[in-house]
């Protein structure tokens, strides 16, 4: 028992450096210098940069060990094709069940969010901190995962939620606060107030289909910023 809990605390500390960018893309992996970080041996270290490795998050390499792996454009794109067909479906299944309770907070969240849009305007750029970006994230989180929830799907949710963990993880990895312009704050803002509406009439068809929409936007503006950092690195 004591081995598996310290495989899933290795296999969470590391997840969540690499969540939060700690860990950059092609770093080498080193076992020993992770266990001391983590207050592990190097046994469950092994075990879980192995299971990350099936995760498709690092990369094994025969004779060079584990590295952080560099998501490509396909990779973008196949996330971005599941986040469609899965996140329209709960976002339909949640306009029929969603409870006042769920839709508060979903205002909420909002709330904030349309707050950050403000420290963005405010910046000499008007781009985000790195600050204001990581909190943005953690409000997209909390959002979809509210939606999720009111589904009222567990399979779906299920797949939803290893996804997105991978999509989080990529995010600190290839991104950086500039992706967050006022136009894209301002805009993502306007977008999620008539989602609410529509969740809020219990407008499942409408629902369904301004997700589409946003998550296609999204992944307009992430390729775009993907493609252009790639040209100038």
């Amino acid at each position: 028992m004591l081995k598996e809990n310290q495989a899933e605390k290795s296999y969470r500390a590391i997840h969540d450096m690499l969540a939060r960018g700690e860990l950059e893309p092609g770093e080498r992996l080193v076992n020993r210098t992770l266990a001391e970080r983590i207050g592990v041996s190097v046994i469950p270290v092994r075990e879980a940069l192995h299971r990350l490795a099936t995760e498709g998050l690092i990369e094994h390499t025969p004779g060079a060990g584990a590295t952080v792996r560099e998501p490509n454009r396909q990779d973008l794109e196949e996330l971005y094709i599941l986040r469609d067909a899965n996140e329209s479906c709960a976002a339909g299944e949640a306009a029929k069940y969603i409870t006042d309770i769920q839709l508060e907070e979903l205002e909420a969240i909002l709330q904030h969010m349309i707050k950050l849009a403000d420290q963005v305007e405010a910046t000499a750029k008007q781009k985000a901190t790195k600050s204001i970006f990581d909190s943005w994230l953690d409000d997209e989180s909390q959002y979809h995962e509210i939606i999720v929830e009111a589904s009222r799907n567990r399979l779906l949710a299920k797949v939803i939620r290893e996804y997105r963990a991978i999509d989080r993880i990529f995010e600190a990895q290839r991104m950086s606060p500039d992706i967050l312009t006022i136009e894209v704050a301002r805009r993502t803002c306007t977008d999620r107030q008539q989602f609410l509406q529509a969740l809020g009439n219990r407008d499942s068809e409408l629902a369904r289909k301004l997700m589409s929409e946003q998550i296609q936007k999204g992944r307009k503006t992430v390729l775009g910023f993907f493609s252009k950092r790639r040209r100038e690195g």
